[in-house]
């Protein structure tokens, strides 16, 4: 038998904003997340969980394969998303538990094949890893009758941390802590921990937090405080009910003229326009304001939006500064395997006379 402290498995970060790193998951890190996970969405044996997500990525891996195998529910797995899949295994094996991502759900509400009753065994449908635009949100409960919950993980914490379900939710957020799963906001600058509803860097500890980085000490004692918790790099927020919120990635953050601006607020505007499935926003030098918003925009199929018309709905629900100077309608927005936009890798989109 192997002990709680010995590797159980290696795992590497999405890589969204840098590298990746490998990441040292125990048996206990594993074994304490899928109970976690599993008391967060009342899961247990009488569940069909319905799995998309790859196993090389720890939500798919922990969430969606070893607590079934753990609690002995079942688990459907389809190598490769395709709507009318997703619809024809959830009528068949009645599911109960989905994990995906904003993408997968606007893919869902887009899919002419989709029916009212395709998910009406559904007990929880959950969406991670980014922010769900409020319109997809809407639709998807408009067409299916469901209402889509938020959680919130990341591979160092085995992954998952927290996380809505339908008869709590607010909006935004991604719900409360997981069992065990200890939550604070800190200044990243004082290490001083901040109250209610202040904004700073979310700090996360758990028996679920990793052994290290594969081979990078000093990455892992950069990651971790002198209190045991995960320096996430996320900005967020907690509220009185202990509701999270995260509003942004430190480094991430765009400083225009001094202020601060994050991708995500501008992305969140960007995507309730009705033409946008999704869109990334990144930070460029510019000599006068030191930087300046870009935005990437991709268009739901057979809608139509201009540049000008996009850069006018942000000035008409955005202070100046935090409005796009330019915005770039692109086929196709640079993701991870999962789904996720890679933002590191739109500098890349940029005309030349843009880049630095």
């Amino acid at each position: 038998l192997k002990r709680d402290e010995d590797l159980a498995a290696l795992l590497y970060t999405s890589g969204t904003t840098g590298k990746p790193k490998g990441v040292m998951l125990t048996h206990g890190n594993l074994i304490s997340n899928i109970h976690q996970g599993a008391q967060g969405m009342n899961a247990s044996k009488h569940d069909t969980f319905l799995g998309v997500l790859p196993q090389f990525h720890c939500f798919g891996v922990t969430q969606l394969t070893l607590t079934p195998l753990v609690y002995g529910a079942k688990v459907v797995y389809t190598a490769r998303f395709s709507p009318p899949k997703i619809f024809e295994l959830a009528r068949t094996h009645h599911a109960t538990v989905f994990i995906g991502i904003p993408s997968m759900y606007a893919a869902l509400i887009n899919a002419k094949s989709g029916k009212p009753g395709d998910f009406l065994s559904m007990k929880i449908m959950v969406s991670g890893a980014e922010p769900l635009p409020d319109a997809t949100l809407e639709r998807f409960r408009e067409k299916f009758g469901i209402k889509i919950c938020e959680g919130f993980g990341m591979t160092e914490l085995s992954p998952a941390t927290n996380v809505s379900l339908p008869e709590c939710t607010k909006r935004h957020s991604v719900g409360k802590p997981l069992p065990q799963m200890e939550q604070r906001i800190v200044d990243p600058n004082t290490e001083e921990e901040l109250s209610v509803g202040q904004e700073g860097e979310l700090r996360l500890r758990g028996p679920n937090l990793m052994a290290g980085y594969y081979k990078r000490e000093a990455d892992t004692a950069n990651a971790i405080d002198d209190q045991g918790y995960m320096r996430t790099g996320d900005i967020a927020r907690i509220d009185e009910d202990g509701y999270l919120y995260i509003t942004g990635r430190i480094k991430e953050m765009i400083i225009v003229g001094g202020e601060n601006v994050f991708p995500r607020e501008v992305e969140e505007i960007l995507n309730k326009h009705n033409a946008v499935e999704a869109s990334g926003v990144i930070g460029v030098n510019d000599p006068v304001r030191g930087e300046v918003i870009v935005a990437f925009v991709e268009l739901v199929e057979g809608c139509q939006a201009t540049s000008d018309e996009l850069r006018v709905w942000c000035r008409d629900q955005l202070p100046g500064y935090k409005c796009p100077r330019e915005v770039h309608i692109v086929e196709a927005l640079p993701r991870n395997p999962v789904g996720k936009i890679l933002r590191k890798d739109l500098h890349t989109m940029l005309p030349v006379k843009a880049q630095v």
